[in-house]
């Protein structure tokens, strides 16, 4: 007895529209963010591969092993990412305190140099920015800083 293995092509168009709905899925979750495949779609992708996998090819060990492994990875590197992310954005802030009551001199968005003495700083969405005379000054922008003329 033969097992036909072959998909028919209304199998092959139900499973092609499957894998459309499921892309539309990913991109539609992924609109925003930085296009990365998290655990959940991770595992989405394995239980669905798992699923239509060919009976007479089960999946091997190995194969199974080595994407546990990469789910593993992947989760890890995600946390090491969200972990750096939220020290980058709090080394911003804290470098940026001894810059109150300092003279910066920083280029305006029209590309005109302008001096003035940081006020304060404020975050917003998670960047960093100095109040110079009631300007919004990013660091990016700032060119020298300077004690304060008396």
């Amino acid at each position: 007895m033969m097992i036909n293995t072959q998909m028919s092509p209304a199998e092959l168009q139900e499973l092609n529209y499957k894998v459309d709905g499921f892309n539309a899925q990913i991109r539609e979750l992924n609109q925003g963010s930085k296009h990365t495949l998290s655990e959940a779609d991770f595992m989405k992708l394995l239980i669905t591969q798992l699923r239509n996998q060919d009976p007479t090819k089960p999946l091997e060990d190995k194969e199974f092993i080595n994407q546990m492994t990469q789910l593993t990875s992947l989760k890890q590197l995600n946390e090491m990412i969200n972990t750096m992310q939220t020290f980058s954005k709090e080394l911003a802030f804290t470098r940026t305190l001894g810059l109150v009551n300092k003279e910066v001199i920083y280029e305006r968005a029209e590309g005109v140099m302008a001096r003035g003495i940081v006020e304060s700083i404020r975050v917003k969405n998670g960047q960093t920015f100095l109040n110079v005379s009631g300007e919004e000054v990013s660091l990016e922008q700032v060119s020298e800083i300077t004690a304060p003329r008396e």
